[in-house]
């Protein structure tokens, strides 16, 4: 997603009520046939009308929910907020006005060394490793990856802890890259360099960040993420635009790459048939997607809108869901999952090569949600819902 022009399907904007500059924008969310849970929206405030600060309220008595906004060019701005619940059936009716709101904690950016610290409060969520000392690892990344203080990501090798395998030293918590890029290979070999930060803004609603990377001569990765402050659980939607420099650009059809995961080994499974008990640096953890298939064979076999995978970690059940955006290119995603920790969606290895002309950029859309509990428990398909019900143009 282009987070600078997010919106939400069934959103309309009130005539005539943009133009007026002492009125509040009316917003509708139409209803739907679930629940919807962290249902992301933005409206785009014109020059002319409202001048900040912002506040958003939501028309069920009048409530104000955290905004924050960012300039959107020509002396406007751009105005988000987070719905946490919708019930089904449900719609809302809310405004965008001028006017000041409590301030509510929120999500903060710390630079440092290479690596901006992404936390809610005292708790750390997660960092962004894109310069520095971590350019040995080939690519910028996310890590680690922390829901209720227990970390989702294997640590090796950037943060090697006893009993983790050491297999895959290029999987570095959460990343994008991809094998067979005009015959360069940016999986684990050439390195995907950090350019520059389009966007690196921070507020009560979520760390906006907006990265450009290259992929030598062949690519310009663009890379618009939001992390919003949602307690303990974590979720971070994505947008990752490839565009061609200079020279078509042939993607190939490839196992290895994909946005992806390589999960904290409690969260690995034993290979069937193997052993009857989970190897040293195995765990006990499952994998399911949205059509209801289990476990790695199944899962890698459908496209389906999300997947989980889920485990015990510390006596407590967590989790990691990926989700793939309707709006996706190639949606639904296929998944590049395995028993041993990768867990990756991946739009080519079984829908094939695609070649990149330049002026003519392809965007994946993804969305991450690290939970506690099971998929069931953590109310995976209504934040897909949520996800689903966004918007962009």
């Amino acid at each position: 997603m282009k987070l600078t022009s997010l919106l939400i399907a069934g959103i309309f904007i009130l005539a005539g009520a943009s133009l007026r500059a002492a009125e509040p924008i009316k917003i509708k969310l139409a209803p739907a046939g679930e629940d919807r849970r962290y249902v992301a929206m933005s409206t785009l405030v014109g020059a002319d009308a409202l001048k900040p600060p912002f506040v958003v309220r939501d028309a069920d008595g009048g409530q104000a929910l955290p905004c924050q906004w960012e300039p959107a060019g020509a002396g406007g701005y751009r105005v988000y907020w987070l719905l946490p619940q919708v019930a089904k059936g449900q719609a809302k009716m809310l405004s965008v006005d001028h006017g000041e709101q409590a301030a509510k904690g929120g999500v903060t950016i710390v630079e440092k060394d290479g690596s901006l610290a992404i936390s809610s409060g005292a708790r750390e969520i997660t960092r962004y490793n894109f310069g520095g000392q971590y350019e040995k690892f080939k690519k910028p990344y996310f890590y680690p990856l922390m829901v209720g203080g227990t970390n989702l990501c294997r640590g090796f090798p950037m943060d090697p802890h006893p009993g983790e395998s050491n297999d895959h030293p290029h999987h570095t918590g959460i990343w994008f890259a991809h094998g067979e890029v005009n015959n360069v290979e940016y999986w684990s070999k050439e390195p995907i360099k950090h350019d520059k930060f389009i966007v690196k803004e921070s507020g009560p609603v979520m760390a906006h960040l907006i990265a450009d990377n290259r992929w030598g001569e062949n690519v310009i990765e663009r890379q618009d993420v939001c992390i919003y402050d949602i307690g303990d659980d974590l979720l971070m939607d994505w947008a990752i635009t490839l565009t061609a420099v200079g020279k078509p650009v042939e993607l190939g059809k490839t196992k290895e790459g994909g946005f992806s995961v390589r999960v904290a080994t409690e969260l690995t499974s034993p290979e069937p048939g193997k052993n009857a008990k989970p190897a040293k640096d195995r765990g006990d953890g499952k994998m399911v997607d949205a059509l209801g298939n289990q476990d790695e064979p199944p899962v890698r076999e459908h496209a389906a809108p999300w997947a989980d995978n889920y485990g015990v970690i510390g006596g407590k059940t967590v989790g990691v869901a990926l989700m793939n955006h309707p709006q996706s290119w190639r949606y639904p995603t296929n998944w590049h999952v395995r028993n041993y920790g990768l867990f990756a969606a991946n739009a080519f290895f079984v829908q094939g090569s695609h070649t990149l002309e330049p002026g003519k950029p392809i965007t994946l859309r993804y969305r991450l949600y690290a939970h506690g509990g099971d998929p069931k428990q953590a109310g995976v398909q209504a934040v897909y819902a949520g996800y689903a019900a966004s918007e962009t143009k």
